[in-house]
């Protein structure tokens, strides 16, 4: 049996899938993965491999800024025609009015949604590509959450906060040139956002012993190395040293696929991420800022530590 922390990211996404000692049949929806330096050229291959010819593509201002001149030189280069939407705001809110947009621009002539951006624009693009039946590729521009390779989207439905399930992107491209120079508080997010998972895999432990509920160690045992290894490389990103925010990136991309794989979101969230969401529906409701989802998930970890504090004092 495979260890999947052993294991390549472009392993673990064999479309065969792997049959597991945890009883499960472990399997990835994804045709294309791409991560590191350059990748960006690789968009071509990754639509070929999605059996894709003519993407719509979604961005916003900020995301334009950063990205939009290498992907459409890979695309112009390749000869792959196109229809463009940007979002003219430089905060796009995931909602009805931001779903509304891109269904309005929507060509139908496109046969497959590219999204270039991060948190909120994969979010709005799985949505999008679910709802006119096609596929859809993500190209990262910061490495700022863990909902990449992830099957759901967080949304704001009448002023609600809610995860949809869709379906994960079938091609992502992170090119490290870009995800490198993406702001440092977003570099901070995505370390936040990937700490929260000792909390999240201490959960899943304790439901599994207290509740009986459906645990894989393989599973766990892949998302401990993803932490640890981008908790030993964290000091890089404050240089945005290439090989820390590969890691991260990397990290972030294998904590959508193990959420994949258990069919729940256990391996990679707990209490930490209800903070953040219930932080989000407030400044909703009073009109507040809320922060970026991982540094709201770091300071709800800081918090989830101090109860664990708590509880240890505590005889059930």
């Amino acid at each position: 049996m495979i260890r999947f922390s052993e294991a390549s990211i472009e392993a673990l996404i064999d479309p065969k899938g792997y049959d597991c000692a945890c009883g499960h049949h472990h399997q990835m929806a994804m045709d294309y993965i791409k991560i590191g330096s350059g990748a960006i050229a690789a968009i071509p291959e990754g639509l070929a491999a999605m059996g894709a010819k003519r993407p719509f593509i979604v961005c916003d201002v900020n995301t334009k800024r950063a990205a939009w001149d290498k992907v459409k030189a890979a695309l112009d280069q390749a000869g792959i025609a196109y229809t463009f939407f940007c979002f003219p705001m430089k905060e796009v809110e995931p909602d009805e009015h931001a779903m509304g947009s891109m269904l309005l621009a929507f060509d139908p002539a496109c046969d497959c949604v590219l999204g270039i951006g991060s948190g909120v624009i994969n979010d709005c693009c799985k949505v999008l590509a679910h709802a006119v039946g096609c596929k859809q590729m993500i190209v990262g521009t910061a490495p700022s959450m863990d909902g990449y390779a992830s099957s759901s989207s967080s949304m704001v439905i009448n002023g609600c906060k809610v995860s949809l399930i869709n379906a994960c992107p079938a091609a992502i491209i992170c090119d490290i040139d870009i995800i490198k120079d993406a702001p440092m508080r977003l570099l901070h997010a995505g370390l936040g956002d990937m700490l929260a998972k000792y909390i999240g895999l201490c959960e899943w432990r304790i439901v599994e012993l207290i509740n009986g509920e459906y645990r894989c160690e393989n599973v766990a045992a892949l998302m401990r190395a993803s932490v640890d290894k981008i908790v030993k490389n964290a000091p890089g990103l404050r240089r945005r040293d290439p090989a820390a925010v590969q890691a991260t990136v990397e990290g972030l991309v294998l904590s959508g696929i193990a959420m994949s794989f258990a069919g729940i979101s256990r391996p990679a969230s707990g209490v930490e991420h209800y903070f953040s969401h219930v932080w989000d529906m407030r400044a909703l409701e009073f009109g507040t800022q809320a922060d970026l989802h991982g540094i709201q998930c770091a300071m709800g970890t800081m918090k989830a530590v101090e109860l664990y504090e708590v509880i240890k004092t505590v005889t059930p």
